[in-house]
């Protein structure tokens, strides 16, 4: 009995991995299409076709520069909400270690998105429209570069091998008898207010492994998808100060004129 308590209190410990990546994007349009030049010109290009369209889509010009005034736009269910207690602590300190050479960060608020919002929504998973929306939101705001990021969970929940514990009253209440695996995955994308151009492209990854008592399994999976959501937007603010590091260089760059 000693040895299957210290089993079940060892099941017990949490155990948290984490990934991430970013990818920033700093290339100029006007270099990309004039590769076009050596076999199309403008005006061989057919109006409403792909190509043309491509052409438009492609003719977009990065314009860094810092300070800046940045937007943080969370989407949760296909819509933009505000941000989170604990998130937006962990935003916070993203500012205060970058400092004021990068400007200052503000949530996109949603009531004064929906108040510039002009265009009829198809359905409320419009990703387009979603994105038109949070840049009026921004503009109004007079914030240069917003953050778009959404953060979603997963959980799995099965009977384990001390599942005969909740044939007992005791056992309910003293051994963990469901593993509750949750995964968080957190994803944004960093664009240009003015013109849309994505700057970054970032992703967070956390998981929890954990063990619940049946009375409690609901709020203990709630708790552990709480956590391992927090723990992505960690893993994805890490990735947001590296991306905004490699932007500061390409906008000094830029400013200089520097390959």
């Amino acid at each position: 009995m000693a040895n299957t308590l210290k089993l079940a209190l060892g099941a017990t410990a949490l155990m948290l991995v984490a990934a991430c990546s970013a990818h920033v994007q700093t290339t100029s349009g006007a270099d990309y299409l004039a590769r076009y030049e050596s076999y199309a010109t403008p005006s061989t290009v057919k109006p409403d076709t792909v190509d043309a369209e491509i052409r438009e889509i492609a003719a977009i010009e990065p314009n860094l520069q810092f300070p800046a005034r940045i937007g943080l736009a969370r989407i949760e269910h296909g819509r933009l909400t505000g941000l989170p207690e604990p998130e937006a602590f962990v935003w916070g300190d993203l500012a205060d270690q970058l400092g004021p050479d990068f400007g200052t960060f503000a949530p996109v608020s949603p009531l004064i998105a929906a108040m510039v919002d002009s265009t009829p929504h198809n359905s409320s998973w419009d990703t387009n429209a979603l994105i038109a929306d949070i840049r009026r939101g921004a503009a109004r705001q007079h914030l240069d570069y917003v953050l778009v990021y959404e953060v979603n969970s997963q959980r799995d929940e099965r009977a384990n091998g001390l599942a005969l514990a909740d044939l007992t009253i005791i056992g309910m209440f003293v051994l963990p008898s469901r593993d509750v695996e949750v995964e968080a995955t957190a994803s944004a994308i960093l664009i240009d207010v003015r013109n849309g151009y994505p700057y970054a492209t970032l992703t967070g990854f956390a998981e929890k492994d954990g063990m619940a008592r049946v009375v409690s399994t609901r709020s203990h999976t709630d708790a552990l998808s709480e956590d391992a959501e927090l723990r992505a937007v960690e893993a994805l603010v890490d990735e947001a100060a590296n991306a905004f590091e490699q932007l500061a260089i390409a906008a000094e760059e830029m400013k200089t004129g520097a390959p």
